[in-house]
């Protein structure tokens, strides 16, 4: 069946999928999970921000240029050291899975998005599934060599290559004459998909239980370019916290750490905003007219602290609610019980990555104070909580760090 081969010749779907992808860290694979990666860019392991958008770059580069393998370890050594990265498995293996993981399942992406055009499917409206050709071949992949199925079947949401690490598996697009030429029998319907259970990400903060298809590797059985979303630029975030759709949508299944030792004060009600902008800044070594001060947070992300956290961009200040809990709010980023991230996407806007920081805080005279600062390039804004229920919302996503957990 003559096509083009993967990585060879890049196409402009398939830089169109990579492109759209929005970088996001994680601490395990698992984090973000099947379909899920066809919106998000991840390196597994790398939790800061900008490791992961350097290693997207790279790809970016290695796809739209046609680089090899090589030219990737390059850059991949450049960038292990410029962060000074400490990833787990040997180079060779980690480079690759990066690599080969990121090429084929784009490339994958952008074939399925030029077999959506209505004439091809007119002309050709069976799938073909066929055998890679490894050496050590998994024996449910080999079983499937020569399959012919029609494209709206049920089945390709499933078995649409690739369908693990390393599975070199091919779905070319045929016409019901074109398959019988060649000597493959067509079917009506795909076979009955089989499941099992698999736990994923024993070695992580999250493991848990997943269903699959028997045959693919955790994280493969969906369709590449499926779950992929669109949208346009994002606008500002500064009118508050705003929840759409989640990615990943998986909620914390523990309880929240112990409350802090050392309660937290409100500031004083009825104060000139400049005070509570001071109050705010003072936490972190700066001032007013000062310089950016980098931060560097619990999960090792750096953040940008000065007053323009708080200017309208007309000039005048614009703080997030009360003015009387931006100390706290302050120490949420300094001092969070957790940290989350995800990508949010509000209906007719881009995916945002947004990064959540929680804490709560024994007020002075025993009073409770839930707090959460939601943390993104595009804007961001702090509040209380009105009670638990609200804290637990926000408590999705990958969760990057926990107070009384050692972290990397």
């Amino acid at each position: 069946m003559p096509a083009a081969e993967f990585g060879s010749l890049p196409f402009a779907e398939q830089i169109e999928a990579m492109r759209e992808k929005v970088a996001i860290p994680t601490n395990t694979w698992s984090d973000v999970y099947g379909a899920e990666n066809d919106q998000a860019f991840m390196v597994a392991g790398a939790s800061r921000q900008a490791i992961v958008e350097d290693f997207q770059r790279s790809v970016q580069l290695m796809i739209e240029e046609g680089k090899t393998l090589a030219d990737f370890r390059k850059d991949f050594d450049q960038i292990v050291e410029r962060h000074g990265w400490a990833y787990k498995g040997n180079r060779g293996w980690r480079s690759r899975v990066i690599y080969d993981t990121n090429l084929r399942q784009s490339y994958a992406a952008g074939r399925e998005r030029q077999m959506e055009d209505p004439e091809l499917r007119r002309l050709r409206p069976f799938g073909l599934y066929r055998h890679g050709g490894s050496e050590n071949p998994r024996s449910a992949h080999l079983a499937n060599d020569g399959r012919v199925v029609p494209l709206d079947d049920p089945w390709w949401d499933f078995w649409t290559p690739q369908n693990g690490y390393g599975c070199s598996c091919k779905k070319y697009m045929v016409s019901r004459r074109q398959a019988e030429r060649e000597g493959y029998t067509v079917s009506e319907r795909g076979p009955d998909i089989e499941y099992v259970e698999r736990t994923i990400g024993e070695n992580g903060p999250n493991p848990r239980t997943v269903r699959v298809a028997k045959g693919i590797d955790p994280g493969f059985d969906h369709r590449p370019g499926s779950g992929r979303a669109r949208g346009i630029t994002p606008r500002p975030n500064q009118s508050g916290a705003r929840s759409g759709t989640t990615m990943p949508n998986r909620q914390a299944q523990d309880a929240m750490p112990d409350y802090a030792e050392e309660a937290e004060e409100l500031l004083e009600a009825d104060q000139p905003e400049e005070r509570y902008v001071d109050a705010f800044l003072e936490r972190f070594g700066t001032q007013r007219g000062g310089d950016v001060r980098r931060f560097t947070d619990a999960a090792g992300e750096s953040l940008p602290i000065s007053e323009d956290l708080f200017r309208d961009g007309r000039g005048g200040w614009l703080l997030p609610g009360d003015g009387q809990n931006l100390g706290a709010l302050a120490r949420t980023l300094r001092e969070p019980d957790e940290i989350w991230t995800a990508l949010e996407t509000i209906e007719g806007e881009r995916p945002r990555l947004r990064r959540r920081y929680l804490s709560r805080f024994v007020l002075e005279g025993g009073e409770e104070g839930l707090f959460m600062v939601d943390w993104g390039r595009d804007g961001w804004s702090g509040q209380r909580l009105e009670n638990a229920a609200e804290l637990e919302a926000w408590r999705r996503g990958v969760r990057l760090y926990r107070r009384d957990e050692e972290t990397d």
